[in-house]
């Protein structure tokens, strides 16, 4: 539900600025402006010469989703709603790539590289993932159960 509400929402905010803006032409909103760029690269303008090859990393993504989709389902809350942000960022970026040989970008922050509703949706999903590792508690800090019994024996005994 998550990614395709990420994919819906992305697709019709392009759709507007494909609609409204020629590339390069630009609405300032005050903190931010509205600009079209087409980006051939990555998230943020990054390696923009590899469209066939983000092509193929989109599909190996949503691939990995769509084989774990029970194990993902099993999950946390909170993990099936990144996997979620993330597949759904992923599968609009795929879509402009496939369609246009580009991806429509348009936020634009003015300090940052422009960008669009589904490299937030992506950066958020994995952001996300790194917080739920962090939060997880390793296994060898944690006292076994077997080790908290036989210590509270031993308090008894002695």
């Amino acid at each position: 539900m998550v990614a395709t509400f990420v994919v819906l929402l992305d697709q019709i905010t392009k759709h507007l600025i494909l609609w409204t803006l020629q590339p390069g032409q630009f609405f300032p909103l005050g903190l931010l402006d509205i600009r079209h760029v087409r980006n051939t690269g990555a998230a943020f303008g990054i390696l923009p010469s590899g469209g066939q090859f983000f092509i193929w990393v989109g599909v190996l993504v949503l691939s990995c989703v769509a084989l774990s989709y029970r194990r993902i389902q099993q999950a946390r809350r909170l993990t099936v709603m990144a996997v979620g942000l993330i597949s759904g960022g992923t599968l609009g970026n795929l879509l402009d790539r496939l369609r246009f040989g580009y991806v429509v970008d348009f936020i634009d922050l003015r300090w940052w590289p422009v960008f669009n509703l589904a490299d937030s949706a992506i950066c958020v999903g994995v952001g996300l993932l790194i917080w739920q590792i962090f939060q997880q508690p390793s296994s060898a800090s944690q006292p076994s159960p077997a080790s908290n019994d036989s210590s509270s024996e031993q308090k008894d005994q002695g």
